[in-house]
């Protein structure tokens, strides 16, 4: 087990920081924790159910759209897209084809239903359409997948964080949960958007600067292009089908649109946001934004990446132990250029926090009303008060959060259990968009199926993902990255290695993936095809499954929880449906 206490050599290697980068850093934290104070404390009438959890249903089109953003562009993306473009090309991008695809598809089917149905909490249809033990089930595993992201969302700045600074990851990772739970706690859905867009602020910037500087110090941008080219890491159109490549132009855009629909169109921290926005146009809007933003964020983060690799291309971090994992490697690079620029490293790592804030907020508020609305509503006295309910929620906030503080330290103690962690999330979300889709495509689907087929598709791909898991830390499956060199690297450190050979990596398209034979093919799977076999399995399960038992009689649903595009189906059932007449027997007298 690794130390969390920064690397000799990385601390000696990078200039730490100084009083301007702390006073940006701790600047972006107080400034987080006032609009917190601002809307928990300022003079208004009686504070709503409504008001805590949907913003009065009055949001702004921009601040929801970039308080989106924030949320689905973590820490780890930020610190995880740089890192891979280095390692293994710009394949992954890839998946912003996936996100305008989900664009696409939120429009015409899922968006018409989730957004007129106005429900506090969206597992509430699952109620609706099948019955209250399918919506509990599916709050549960929610709930439940948070508690194991949010303390990796806040975990990896803080090991960045720690790696330039020599802070501690447990008193960095308490402030930041401290900070988020106070905020979020006190101010509602209104103070997590304004703060999102507060600290998108810094997370944009940040990255940008870094970008324009980072391209200015390699040389350009034709530089750029030529030795990425020359080494074979630009690119997007890898159409190998072979479904046990790591990345591949089928894996990245196909394998990826169950993630980013169940992000887009049935995560319960989107639609809350959705139905925050007064107008069905305005909620359009905001979705357009949000695809728009993560793309140019993907794009941003992938240039970063062909930025290093032009830099330390010849040079490797990872090799000659300059930093200790891949993830490490962009807060080194930025440590390198930053360090003629007072205050642009604490904005970069401001930046990076404020991704993790940003998740973590809002993840904190929507699983307070779901848990309200699923949990602990229906036990509630009919006549209870908003104020009960508000004090209720908070909470459920301070609580949750202390929970997930309380685990920084588990993920960091063992080890592993950020890829596990990151893995499940992945795994949940096909069988999380699967429950929702059944419902709104199938219209004949009925309880037996849905519960059938979420269950089979949940044990099938957490089946996938930890053998995977298991035989990835054994050795026996070993995914190789593209070329990398140490051959321009000054001469005491090569002599210091004692490396007998200078050039690492696969030269041709794609990369190598290794694995011994006796690895059944089932655990070879490309790691972003997770999510779509789940969908599958689960799918077909509930189908059949639903034929056996007797389908549901469309005509008795309600035509609002079915796409558009099938309601008129439905209403002609109705009208074609005979009704029965129902006649009372008189007794008659006899003359």
């Amino acid at each position: 087990m690794e130390t969390t206490e920064a690397p000799s050599k990385l601390m000696s290697t990078l200039k730490l920081f100084n009083w301007a980068e702390y006073v940006v850093f701790f600047g972006m934290l107080l400034a987080s924790a006032l609009i917190g104070v601002y809307y928990g404390c300022r003079p208004k009438k009686d504070v709503t159910v409504d008001d805590y959890m949907l913003g009065g249903r009055k949001m702004s089109i921009l601040p929801v759209a970039v308080s989106l953003i924030a949320s689905f562009i973590s820490g780890i993306s930020l610190l995880g897209i740089p890192a891979e473009t280095f390692y293994y090309g710009t394949q992954l991008f890839g998946i912003s084809m996936a996100v305008i695809i989900g664009y696409v598809l939120l429009n015409l089917f899922y968006l018409p239903v989730v957004y007129h149905l106005q429900y506090n909490s969206l597992f509430e249809y699952l109620e609706k359409r099948f019955n209250r033990g399918v919506r509990l089930l599916a709050s549960f595993i929610f709930s439940f997948s948070l508690i194991l992201y949010i303390p990796v969302v806040i975990y990896v700045p803080s090991l960045a964080f720690n790696q330039v600074t020599g802070m501690s990851v447990h008193l960095l990772s308490s402030i930041i949960c401290a900070v988020c739970i106070f905020y979020t706690s006190i101010g509602g859905l209104k103070a997590v958007v304004w703060s999102d867009a507060l600290q998108s602020l810094f997370t944009f910037s940040s990255i940008i600067a870094v970008l324009i500087l980072g391209t200015i110090s390699v040389g350009g941008l034709s530089k750029i292009i030529e030795v990425n080219d020359r080494r074979e890491r630009l690119e997007l159109f890898n159409m190998n089908p072979d479904p046990f490549q790591r990345n591949t132009f089928w894996t990245t855009v196909i394998g990826s649109i169950p993630n980013w629909l169940k992000v887009l169109a049935t995560h319960p921290g989107t639609v809350q946001r959705y139905i925050s926005v007064p107008t069905y146009r305005g909620v359009q809007l905001v979705a357009f934004i949000m695809c728009i933003g993560i793309v140019v964020i993907k794009f941003i983060t992938t240039f970063c990446g062909l930025i290093m690799y032009t830099k330390y291309g010849d040079c490797d971090p990872l090799v000659t132990k300059q930093i200790q994992k891949p993830g490490q490697l962009l807060p080194y690079y930025v440590m390198d250029v930053a360090a003629d620029y007072p205050g642009l490293a604490g904005l970069f790592l401001s930046g990076v926090v404020c991704t993790a804030l940003s998740t973590m907020s809002a993840s904190l508020n929507t699983v307070a009303g779901t848990i309200y609305q699923d949990f602990i509503k229906p036990i509630m006295p009919s006549d209870t008060k908003d104020i009960t309910a508000n004090l209720i929620m908070k909470s459920i906030v301070i609580i949750f959060g202390i929970v997930c503080t309380l685990l920084v330290l588990v993920v960091e103690q063992l080890g592993t259990i950020m890829q596990i962690a990151i893995s499940l999330q992945g795994v949940t979300n096909g069988v999380a968009l699967f429950i929702f889709t059944f419902g709104m495509f199938v219209p004949w689907g009925n309880t037996k199926g849905v519960l059938a087929g979420g269950l089979t598709g949940l044990i099938t791909t957490s089946w996938l993902a930890t053998g995977a898991q298991i035989y990835s830390h054994q050795g026996h499956i070993v995914y190789g990255a593209k070329v990398t060199t140490v051959e321009n690297c000054p001469e005491n450190i090569t002599q210091s290695l004692g490396l007998n050979i200078t050039r690492f990596g696969y030269p041709g398209e794609g990369t190598m993936v290794f694995h011994s034979d006796h690895v059944p093919d089932f655990y070879k799977i490309s790691y972003l095809y997770y999510g779509l076999l789940g969908f599958i399995v689960a799918m077909i399960v509930a189908c059949v499954v639903s034929v056996i038992t007797g389908v549901q009689d469309p005509s008795e649903l309600d035509p609002k929880l079915i796409i558009p595009q099938l309601r008129p189906f439905i209403m002609k059932k109705k009208k074609q449906k005979p009704q029965v007449q129902l006649y009372s027997m008189v007794p008659t007298s006899e003359k």
